[in-house]
């Protein structure tokens, strides 16, 4: 059977960090390597960050992190109890403006569509959001 790694987190910018980390610990465990650890702990902090900061509004809640590999691939399955928001509906940047040009934010989703192999967004089986990052492993399969 497959090693799942899970973790219950308070919905918290000092949390940031923990994440970052039990996803990278994690991604390492099962087989990731190199810069693409490094791109899933920066697209975790960035969901993660969202969903403090838009989704709970830098109030009271929680999130939960699943790290697991389903053959080639590592997969983050990210749950919160926040307002139901989905990613394809986020406003897409300007990526022909100059940077100083560009208003601040709002890469977010842009990043991690970048960064990973695949994002999947649906309603959270008891409300709020299931977001699912996959990141092939190199040299796998």
């Amino acid at each position: 059977m497959a090693k799942t790694f899970r973790l219950d987190f308070k919905a918290r910018l000092d949390n940031l960090a923990e994440i970052r980390d039990f996803v990278g610990i994690s991604a390492c465990e099962l087989g990731l390597g190199g810069m693409a650890v490094e791109d899933m702990k920066v697209c975790v902090d960035e969901v993660a960050t969202n969903i403090v900061k838009h989704g709970y509004g830098n109030g009271e809640g929680g999130l939960s992190v699943e790290v697991f590999r389903e053959a080639d691939e590592i997969v983050v399955r990210i749950v919160d109890q926040a307002p139901f928001f989905d990613p394809k509906y986020a406003p897409r940047p300007d990526l022909s403006l100059p940077l100083n040009d560009r208003p601040v934010g709002g890469m977010g989703v842009h990043l991690i569509t970048t960064l990973t192999d695949g994002l999947t967004h649906a309603a959270g089986p008891g409300g709020g959001n299931e977001l699912v990052l996959r990141k092939k492993i190199a040299g796998a399969g």
